[in-house]
């Protein structure tokens, strides 16, 4: 029987589904359902359920062999300081280290504890492990707690004392446990501590997002495997990112890439994901994204978790146009409503817009309207009583903004309240002008274009002349449509590059202007690679984007929903790897897990080493009730200079993986 796959993705204004045939590498059904901010699952449910509304689909609810989801759960958690303290045990680190370790950013000082113990760089112990200590604590302190991270020195060098404190954990407390050396072979004590607390932090959240998603399957009958992207665009059962959730941080960017790769066939190219708030880049080669071994999330502290090297970029079809420049365009890295899309929820606003608009001169920010944001309880403790107060003013249909913007106490709250997400504006946006031009029709036209017309009288690129008024109209237009093309091909030619591109460098001007000359010099630039570009607005610029780079730009059917095709699509990443490192007078030193082989001829030991990873692999694998494939072992070596074989080695790293295609 046929056995198809659905693919599930949680972005910022959607969730996204689809029914994919693995076989054919084709999507059967795609919907869209609008994303519930601080519950995510209401939009995981009402999509799934959308997709067996159609009595006629050859698939049915027994043909699904396996459910993936892509989510922003985890990275949405920890930029909002969302999520559960966990209890914090570090084995052996002094007071410069746990300094290092960052850790009262994420939870308090009384619920982290030190005790001796850990190990030297060649997984040799240097302190006994004080587990009396850590019963004490878990007796008093840390009694209410649910979750634990575990991070000891050198622990991947030797994780014996990780694991004894992670049992007397579960024994005393049935708790689940981060062992920071089973997240990562990272030698950074630190950073490898912040990573396991902010794994144990967002346990519990994501324990809640995947309890409501097996609900809703079986409310549908649903009976399948439910897998989960990860960062590296690789899939994992549910259960093993339930243990290991921070590994999902960028799993949105990275189903995205293998989303492209399956709806194209293609192996080597650029892709861009523009959605509303912002465009996400990467690099594909060889039919994988490029992966950076340390993680930033939204770009602060480094974790120990690898991910695909994706950059972001604060511009899509969302962002502001500020209109309050004379005579200049400037796009924002602010994302607001576009004032089509408020028109069309709300007809009202129509009518005033187009009012405002036959003024001889616009009325100064009269597109701008406030509303109430959703989940208005969770912000109440937060608000200070003159914020509750101007709330109610606001109430939960468009008022315009001009009614408070005369009060600088007013224009201050407005802006505390829109950045905290309790109130969202309206504005002027590409996706607007692309309204305009045509480029897009999702919403109210006319709402597009009276936006348009008030900003355009406001900063004087739109006169008061009748007669000359469409031809105005549509250039102010195409100069925004314009300048949004110009920021997204320097976003590329940044990502091909890897190179910061400065707005003020003189070449890349010339190149993005349409003649491409400074002076007497013509400046040409190609990307030797395909562009591939997917998200909702897509379509409105990149094929000009593609066409100033001098090359192929490919935007697939379904580009709009391709991180639900890449969630749907993804293959299982199995890997495992351990260190060899040669110590004065101990030989050579196999590290894996808690255990140190010993050996005296370096060939021995690296073959013992690959032999380690391979069979590691072959038991998950086995464990997971997979096939094992054809299994790549990269070995990483420190020769001494002029030596001969491997007789100078001084260390070498091990790092092996499988991929398991499924269904």
């Amino acid at each position: 029987m046929k056995s198809y796959k659905i693919g599930i993705d949680t972005g910022g204004t959607y969730t996204d589904a689809v029914v994919f045939d693995p076989e054919e590498k084709k999507v059967l059904k795609s919907v869209k359902a609008l994303t519930s901010h601080g519950r995510l699952e209401l939009g995981i449910v009402s999509a799934l359920n959308d997709l067996f509304q159609d009595k006629k689909a050859v698939y049915r609810v027994s043909d699904i062999g396996l459910v993936s989801l892509s989510t922003t759960l985890a990275t949405n958690s920890l930029v909002e300081k969302k999520g559960t303290d966990p209890g914090v045990v570090l084995i052996g680190f002094s007071d410069d280290m746990e300094q290092r370790s960052h850790l009262k950013d994420l939870v308090s000082q009384e619920r982290i504890l030190r005790i001796p113990g850990g190990h030297r760089y060649d997984g040799s112990e240097k302190n006994p492990l004080n587990l009396k200590k850590l019963q004490q604590f878990l007796e008093t302190s840390g009694k209410s707690l649910k979750n634990f991270a575990v991070a000891s020195n050198y622990s991947v060098r030797n994780s014996e004392h990780e694991i004894l404190a992670g049992e007397l954990i579960e024994q005393m407390t049935r708790g689940r446990v981060s062992l920071s050396s089973s997240l990562t072979s990272d030698l950074n004590s630190p950073r490898r501590a912040y990573s396991a607390t902010l794994n144990a932090k967002i346990q519990a959240l994501m324990e809640e997002l995947v309890d409501a998603v097996k609900r809703a399957m079986e409310e549908l009958k649903l009976k399948a495997p439910l897998m989960m992207v990860k960062s590296d665009g690789s899939i994992d059962p549910v259960e093993r990112a339930l243990d290991r959730p921070i590994e999902t941080v960028a799993s949105g960017p990275a189903a995205s890439v293998i989303g492209a790769c399956s709806l194209t066939g293609l192996k080597d190219f650029v892709i861009s994901d523009i959605g509303g708030t912002t465009t996400d880049t990467a690099v594909v080669e060889g039919g994988w994204p490029l992966v950076e071994k340390h993680h930033a999330i939204m770009q602060e502290r480094e974790t120990s978790i690898p991910s695909i090297r994706v950059r972001s970029y604060a511009l899509g079809g969302d962002s502001e146009v500020n209109p309050e420049k004379e005579g200049e365009l400037e796009i924002l890295s602010r994302r607001v409503v576009p004032v089509s899309l408020m028109a069309h929820h709300y007809p009202e606003v129509l009518q005033n817009l187009e009012a405002a608009s036959r003024e001889r001169k616009g009325l100064h920010g009269a597109h701008r309207y406030l509303i109430k944001g959703k989940e208005q309880k969770k912000w109440e403790a937060l608000l200070v009583p003159e914020e509750a107060e101007l709330l109610e003013m606001i109430g939960d249909f468009p008022v315009p903004y001009h009614r408070f913007s005369g009060r600088a106490r007013y224009r201050a709250m407005i802006s505390r309240l829109y950045e905290m997400g309790v109130i969202q504006i309206s504005g002027l946006t590409l996706s607007d002008a692309a309204h305009v031009l045509g480029l897009q029709d999702h919403w109210s036209k006319a709402a597009a274009r009276a936006g348009l017309i008030i900003c355009g009288r406001w900063n004087g690129m739109i006169s008061e002349h009748p007669q000359t008024l469409e031809e105005e109209l549509r250039n102010y237009a195409e100069k925004i449509h314009e300048q949004s093309v110009k920021k997204s091909t320097r976003i590329i030619l940044e990502t091909l590059s890897t190179k910061t591109v400065l707005e003020e460098d003189p070449l890349v001007e010339a190149f993005l202007e349409e003649d491409g000359r400074l002076n007497q010099l013509e400046v040409q630039m190609k990307s030797s690679i395909p562009l591939v570009a997917v998200g909702g607005p897509a379509n409105t610029v990149y094929p000009e984007v593609g066409r100033k780079l001098g090359t192929e730009t490919v935007i697939p059917e379904f580009a709009s929903v391709a991180n639900a095709v890449g969630a749907a699509s993804g293959s299982v990443k199995i890997t495992s790897s351990c260190e060899v490192t040669n110590p004065e007078s101990k030989g050579f030193l196999i590290h894996h897990g808690n255990r140190v082989h010993s050996f005296q001829d370096p060939d021995l030991a690296l073959t013992d080493a690959e032999k380690l990873v391979e069979q590691t692999i072959r038991k998950k694998v086995r464990d997971m009730q997979f096939e094992c494939g054809p299994i790549e072992v990269e070995i990483d070596k420190i020769l001494i200079p002029g030596s001969v074989g491997n007789q100078g080695l001084v260390s070498a790293t091990l790092r092996g993986e499988t991929l398991v295609e499924l269904g």
